[in-house]
């Protein structure tokens, strides 16, 4: 009888810790850096033709491919050029993809001052179940730019 009881409690036990794994809190990391930025081809599958390929340095390491989903022009956008840009980003490091979902605010006349916030929405390898998010702000002008970025990723 003694040895069902303690069975009984291994098996609780191990059921208990198991579960405690499967919903644990994520682990997130604050990141930040610095991002260079080129205009590439149009041809990448962007439905409004923009694309762009980024390198970031820092506590995140690698190259970023972005795809133009939509741009929005503003009921302020004839005075002050500013449009409202959303679109599909991949970061490739070495550990592994992280997908973002972007929101840019961009200035299209002077220097070409943007900012942005990307929602992390998953990823592939050490980046798989991602969430987070970053920031970025810099300036993006004849195709070129440069910018910094802050963020949190959050890995499950």
């Amino acid at each position: 009888m003694h040895r069902h009881h303690l069975s009984v409690f291994f098996l609780f036990a191990l059921t208990f810790c198991l579960a405690g794994a499967a919903f644990a809190d994520p682990i997130c990391k604050a990141v930040h850096g610095r991002v260079d930025l080129a205009a590439t081809e149009p041809t990448c599958g962007s439905a409004i033709g923009l694309c762009a390929g980024g390198v970031l340095n820092g506590t995140l390491h690698g190259h970023s491919e972005f795809v133009g989903t939509s741009f929005v022009s503003t009921v302020e956008t004839p005075t002050t050029g500013v449009i409202v840009l959303t679109g599909d980003n991949t970061i490739h490091t070495q550990d592994g993809d992280i997908f973002t979902k972007d929101s840019v605010v961009l200035d299209t006349a002077g220097d070409g001052e943007f900012a942005e916030v990307d929602t992390i929405v998953g990823g592939t390898g050490a980046y798989a179940g991602a969430s987070g998010y970053l920031t970025a702000t810099g300036t993006f002008l004849n195709g070129a730019g440069v910018g910094v970025y802050v963020g949190v990723v959050c890995q499950p």
